[in-house]
């Protein structure tokens, strides 16, 4: 039988990768995806306000 290979990005830093033999399997092990979606969203968000407390970069200081 085929694996299934599954290759997920998350953001510039964060990516994995599920592999598995059919569909309910990697629905099983896909299970609990939207806490890890929240915690990895809320970390780099509380990432960004630290970095940039005063919000976004402005255009004149963004790397061109």
């Amino acid at each position: 039988m085929a694996r299934i290979n599954l290759s997920i990005r998350l953001g510039p830093m964060v990516h994995f990768e599920v592999q598995g033999q059919d569909c309910e399997e990697i629905a099983k092990a896909l299970e609990g995806f939207q806490q890890l979606n929240e915690t990895v969203d809320a970390m780099f968000s509380d990432l960004a306000r630290r970095v940039y407390p005063e919000g976004e970069i402005p255009a004149e200081e963004k790397p061109t």
